[in-house]
């Protein structure tokens, strides 16, 4: 899947910075005790580091509550970064499914489209021994030349 930002990836985001925001009130981002969230930078973060880094924040958010209620990190908002995670994952597995379903659209289009164009040579093989002894013409009509471009592969007398 590409990695394109979605609704879930920039709310999961903003709750991340949420909580940050106000660890670093306390901690700078420089310390130990800040990177122990496992949070930086998560603006540049592909689908899978934003998805640690959720589940990081949450855990260590609630072992260290206590030491952050002071500069206003509450369970609330760990509950939802938590939530936007969760949901998150749910966008991203849709979304693969969904590409998952399209791809064996295609290939089934495909083995379709195979399918007709071998029956298509056998009729042709089939009318072409059928003139073959009695109109040239009529016989090379039938010939399914794979080499050839598509426009010289149409039968004489149609339009281009």
């Amino acid at each position: 899947m590409n990695e394109e930002k979605t609704a879930g990836h920039d709310a999961l985001m903003t709750r991340i910075q949420q909580v940050m925001a106000r660890i670093e009130l306390k901690d700078d981002p420089c310390t130990a005790a800040y990177k122990r969230f496992g949070a930086a930078n998560v603006a540049n973060a592909t689908e899978a580091v934003l998805h640690l880094a959720g589940a990081v924040v949450v855990k260590q958010g609630r072992k260290y509550l206590a030491d952050y209620a002071g500069v206003g990190l509450t369970k609330e908002l760990l509950d939802a970064v938590e939530t936007n995670n969760a949901n998150f994952v749910e966008e991203l597995t849709t979304g693969k499914e969904a590409e998952n379903e399209r791809q064996a659209a295609t290939d089934a289009r495909i083995e379709a489209a195979n399918a007709l164009y071998e029956e298509l040579v056998k009729l042709c093989a089939a009318g072409n021994t059928g003139w073959r002894f009695e109109d040239e013409t009529k016989a090379k009509e039938y010939v399914v030349d794979h080499a050839a471009p598509a426009d010289a592969a149409k039968p004489a007398g149609t339009a281009a």
